[in-house]
């Protein structure tokens, strides 16, 4: 059996420090050992002190000037840098993430994502006039956020640094699955010179401290990532107290292949778009659109490509796809292969729970499922694990339909030989992203990031990020 690293029992951090929590808490355990590492308890009572807190931490911001909430991102990145290695560990120990891709998303990614907006905020106009009025920018309040184990540390700091740079305060609720990376990151912020109670850490689940959090009146925004079910009550809960919600809510991304892009040189990258972090992202690209006349020389390469795939301990360097995040959610995923093949799909790849791999670890093999029609779950809904299934496409106005028949509307990929006719497609895009040949949200840590219809509402990162966490005042005389 794999070695276990415990990490003990997670703590509030509140108004500068850390607070322990009483009654029993929920079982943190490894998607690699399959063993209690943790245990997390809910910290609902402490909603109302948190927000008042992070209250006065935001009257203090308020006081700053734009380059000082700058400077302040840039100290954070900082810190974070310094401190990759144990923040990319916990989140592997935490939700099973190799190790590699938690060093790249969780370490290197955070931080620039900091320093994108530290620009963002100095090039920002706080105040502008306009038809005889000026208009002044203000962060709005107390932020509540809750944030999703998929991606933690990229997700916290991609809504706080909308905040900070805005000038608000932060009452966050992370995943009870990832809780004590988002504790190390309050630390940071302290250690960074942020007024105390800027980032309030409240651990727990969804249903108990994250409703109690996002029903608190005296918050001014209320910023969440996670599932469509959960967002639809995050927004009720926001339009209970007329509080604007930032929503992220997840996709069923194409990666559309035009016919003349050659299959063996984007398939590869495809693939790894497709089932990075074992397919447990927002944005992973988990419906492939090919020309119907070139399927065949398509589909012949992808048992080879996935097999490259290494299935294995999360800490090993040469692992490149680790176990799901819980049990829970490996049963889902598998249940969800199987109802694909009762709706008529082939497997092209995979087996379901991996032969000869790991004999322990909650893991899927990477699966590729050919022969669906349009309207079958594992084309329209989001699977959250190694799964892409595979359509086809008769013409550039066929492959534009497919790509836009699902709910969601979060990001899409384009990839072809002439990049100035994978441009034009992508322009006809309706959706939040469009990547075109390759290019990778984290190789932009200044562009927005969101979607529509199932996929949410409102924008992080960026300037866009820091105005979504602002109110208007417009001064005539």
């Amino acid at each position: 059996m794999a070695e276990t690293r415990h990490l003990g029992r997670a703590t509030a951090h509140l108004d500068g420090v850390a607070v322990e929590l009483p009654g029993d808490g929920v079982p943190l355990v490894s998607p690699w050992s399959e063993q209690t590492v943790g245990e997390v308890p809910e910290a609902a009572d402490l909603v109302d002190l948190a927000v008042v807190s992070a209250r006065r931490a935001h009257e203090q911001l308020a006081d700053w000037t734009p380059s000082q909430r700058a400077d302040l991102l840039e100290r954070w990145a900082d810190l974070i840098e310094r401190d990759t290695e144990l923040l990319a560990g916990l989140v592997s120990t935490q939700m099973g993430m190799p190790i590699t891709l938690a060093r790249a998303t969780q370490g290197d990614l955070p931080p620039r994502v900091l320093r994108a907006s530290a620009e963002a905020v100095r090039r920002l106009a706080w105040e502008e006039e306009r038809d005889g009025a000026l208009l002044l920018r203000r962060g709005a309040g107390v932020v509540g956020a809750i944030t999703p184990w998929n991606m933690p540390v990229h997700q916290i700091v991609a809504k706080a640094a909308g905040a900070l740079g805005a000038g608000c305060a932060m009452v966050l609720k992370p995943s009870e699955q990832t809780p004590f990376d988002a504790v190390h990151l309050a630390h940071l912020l302290l250690e960074a010179g942020a007024p105390v109670g800027t980032l309030n850490v409240l651990p727990g689940t969804g249903p108990v401290t994250g409703a109690a959090l996002v029903a608190h009146p005296g918050l001014a925004r209320i910023s969440f990532t996670g599932s469509v079910a959960a967002g639809r009550l995050v927004a009720a809960a926001g339009a209970a107290t007329l509080t604007p919600c930032t929503l992220e809510l997840g996709g069923k991304s194409p990666a559309v292949v035009l016919p003349d892009a050659d299959p063996a040189t984007v398939l590869p990258r495809v693939l790894a778009s497709g089932l990075v972090n074992s397919g447990q992202a927002c944005n992973a690209t988990t419906r492939l659109l090919l020309p119907a006349d070139r399927v065949e020389e398509a589909t012949a390469l992808l048992p080879s490509l996935v097999a490259q795939q290494v299935l294995g301990d999360p800490g090993e360097p040469a692992t490149t796809q680790g176990p799901l995040v819980t049990e829970q959610h490996r049963e889902r995923v598998l249940a969800h292969i199987d109802d694909a093949i009762a709706a008529g799909g082939h497997l092209l790849t995979g087996t379901g729970k991996p032969v000869g791999g790991p004999d322990h670890g909650f893991f899927v093999e990477p699966t590729v499922i050919t022969g669906l029609g349009r309207q079958a779950r594992a084309v329209q809904e989001e699977i959250f694990g190694p799964v892409l299934v595979v359509q086809t496409y008769t013409d550039l106005d066929d492959a534009l339909h497919l790509a836009h028949d699902t709910p969601y509307a979060l990001s899409a990929e384009v990839w072809g030989a002439d990049a100035d006719a994978a441009s034009r497609f992508a322009r006809r895009l309706r959706t939040g992203q469009v990547k075109i040949n390759g290019v990778r949200t984290r190789e932009r840590p200044g562009v927005p990031f969101g979607g529509s219809g199932a996929s949410g509402y409102g924008r992080e990162l960026g300037e866009h990020g820091i105005v979504e966490m602002c109110e208007m005042t417009a001064v005539m005389a």
